[in-house]
């Protein structure tokens, strides 16, 4: 985990959506079809859009359960990096669950992230936190 590169540095980006991130059941689904329809515009391959859009999934899912009231999703395809970000009102920052047994159903998701992202982070704000990661493309 990384706390530095705050929310959406880095080169500017080619391409972005933002979404604002209601807590509902139909919440993770509203982001993976925009941020699909992002990548397809954007024209990233299967592979990486898949993994994209699994690590958002883990970060809206993260911050819809444990955040504290709305949530936004900024997502970016820059020269050679896919940037996620979420954004929420929760200033307790989130570390990987290492204690997940082979049994439990959830509480994988930084891990997921850690595993599959290039790199990231928390960037602490004064009104919360945006936790963010990123994939390169190259």
């Amino acid at each position: 985990m990384n706390t530095s590169g705050g929310p959406m540095s880095g080169p500017s980006a080619r391409m972005a959506t933002r979404l604002a991130l209601a807590q509902s059941a139909q919440t993770g689904s509203l982001a993976r079809r925009a941020l699909r329809q992002l990548f397809e515009s954007a024209r990233i391959d299967r592979d990486a859009s898949d993994t994209a859009v699994l690590l958002a999934t883990e970060l809206v899912t993260n911050a819809v359960e444990h955040g504290r009231g709305d949530a936004q999703l900024d997502a970016a395809v820059q020269d050679d990096v896919i940037r996620l970000e979420v954004t929420d009102s929760s200033t307790v920052v989130p570390r990987p669950n290492t204690g997940v047994s082979d049994l439990d159903e959830r509480g994988r998701g930084l891990l997921l992230i850690d595993a599959l992202a290039s790199r990231w982070g928390v960037q602490p704000r004064q009104d919360g936190k945006t936790v963010w990661c990123e994939l390169d493309l190259a």
